[in-house]
């Protein structure tokens, strides 16, 4: 008698998660007493795990990803008795693995987008589709279809390095971002057995980056920001201003300011703490904003500008897109008469370096949620002035 083989979906088979709190998700093909498990390439929190529905909470897509591959083994199963004149068996899975990798070999950019896809979960909205444009254009310079993964020599990624510079026109660091995602899902494809190591362009290939000095703040011109007045035409712009304060006050990156929620706001009697995961890092951060930028009145700065803006729904404080908070916040600059070229991350910059003048290097390390003291010091921008400031502080004699 041919025993019917059931499908189902696992979360956590392992029963333990890994450092950044994900377990994997897996398909088990059951024929009894036998068992077979699938990986979906999928590693996702409790939190992004709905158990009752046993099912990813608000993916579609990724609920689709794991149904597809259920399917593909489905498929083969049905179709095995045809193609090997005998009853399908748990043990005959290891014939598709050994037939998908003879007859599916993928174009690199066909790829690159599934991979991408499936680090939707890892990876933020502006950096998944940072990804995709780097293989839209890939596509776009080879004028293919697909790009197949025998097409990327050497030649063709230096072609396609002087076809961002001279047709696109992008900046030296933007070009060296998007070779960066090339380079990353080649390894991926290296490790997975679908292209040779040693066909790699980038042994030989070396992009380009331009060493680019950020723009930074001084306390002076953070107090002309802090003092703006706002007329009608320009009331919009306090949000902005607010947004990229609180990042200066607290060194948060731009995607955890937008993720500021009252969840993440513990009140103390000492004031208000902040715990959240970065989004970067996965690493739990907790600030004592009572301690940071303190006031003579009862509230520190960030606490003032929470307070402004304080909400009962727990929705995000300062949800705004990451090009509106950029875009807007250059007005804000030129509003405070400042001709500095300013980003929203210039607010992280300015925060690490002012902080480096009255706290020991190793603290603003820890505040920064920086892993060596090199990577803090990587934001640190001391001007002559400063210099010269703290040079008639010391008392020599």
């Amino acid at each position: 008698m041919i025993i019917k083989i059931t499908y189902r979906i696992i979360y956590n088979r392992a029963k333990r998660f890994d450092r950044n709190g994900k377990a994997s998700v897996v398909i088990e093909a059951y024929q009894n007493p036998n068992r077979r498990y699938f990986s979906t390439g999928l590693k996702l929190t409790p939190g992004e795990w709905d158990k009752r529905k046993n099912e990813v909470k608000g993916r579609p897509e990724l609920n689709r990803l794991i149904r597809s591959r259920i399917t593909e083994l489905e498929t083969f199963e049905t179709r095995f008795p045809t193609l090997y004149n005998r009853p399908f068996a748990l043990q005959d899975f290891d014939l598709m693995k050994l037939k998908d990798k003879a007859e599916k070999i993928p174009t690199f950019s066909g790829f690159a987008n599934e991979q991408i896809d499936k680090d939707r979960i890892a990876i933020n909205y502006i950096t998944h589709q940072r990804y995709k444009r780097t293989i839209k254009l890939l596509v776009g310079f080879g004028q293919q279809p697909a790009i197949e993964f025998s097409t990327l020599t050497y030649n063709f990624i230096e072609g396609f390095d002087f076809y961002l510079r001279t047709v696109e026109k992008l900046a030296s660091n933007t070009i060296y971002k998007h070779h960066q995602v090339i380079q990353k899902y080649l390894a991926i494809a290296t490790k997975k057995g679908y292209f040779n190591i040693k066909d790699n362009p980038y042994n030989d290939f070396r992009p380009k980056k331009a060493k680019v000095e950020s723009a930074v703040l001084l306390p002076a011109e953070i107090e002309k920001i802090e003092q703006l007045n706002f007329t009608k035409e320009t009331e919009h712009l306090a949000f902005y201003r607010d947004a990229f304060l609180i990042a200066y006050y607290t060194l948060l990156r731009i995607g955890d300011v937008t993720r500021i929620r009252q969840s993440n706001l513990i009140e103390t009697d000492k004031g208000l703490v902040l715990e959240m995961k970065a989004q970067k890092t996965g690493k739990l951060n907790r600030l004592p904003l009572f301690d940071l930028h303190c006031t003579p009145n009862n509230l520190s700065k960030p606490e003032q500008i929470i307070k402004r803006y304080w909400r009962t729904d727990n929705q995000p404080l300062f949800a705004r897109s990451h090009p509106k908070l950029n875009e807007y916040v250059k007005d804000v600059i030129r509003l405070a008469g400042i001709s500095k070229d300013v980003t929203f991350h210039t607010a992280r910059h300015s925060g690490i370096t002012y902080l480096s003048t009255v706290l020991p290097t190793p603290v603003v390390q820890q505040l920064a949620q920086h892993s060596s003291i090199a990577t803090t010091m990587g934001y640190v921008h001391i001007s002559g002035q400063q210099v010269t400031q703290s040079l008639n502080q010391v008392k020599w004699f």
